[in-house]
């Protein structure tokens, strides 16, 4: 299981998708897990919301809880990706996980 290690959350516009950390569930020290969500999917959620920067922000805010919910689903399956960023884990959300 992950739980949410800050609120921070940064922009990747090589990925197009919005980046944030995640931890492993009690584990000692800290295992970080990166987790992208795709601007695509972030759109699928909130297809009202402007598809612009700005637009995909405030849908990643709004629905913090729902992709923190896939990101865990994810890792619990062991769907992690094969390459590693800076060393650690790595989770991609699209539309079809959230």
């Amino acid at each position: 299981m992950l739980v949410r290690t800050l609120d921070h959350r940064n922009i990747d516009s090589t990925r197009r998708a919005i980046g944030f950390w995640m931890a492993v569930e009690g584990e000692s020290p800290v295992r970080p897990v990166r987790v992208y969500v795709s601007y695509e999917a972030l759109a699928d959620i909130d297809p009202e919301q402007v598809r612009d920067l700005q637009g995909v922000l405030a849908t990643f805010d709004t629905n913090r809880d729902r992709i923190d919910m896939a990101a865990n689903a994810k890792f619990d399956a062991g769907q992690v990706e094969q390459d590693l960023h800076e060393g650690q884990l790595l989770i991609i959300l699209t539309t079809d996980d959230l």
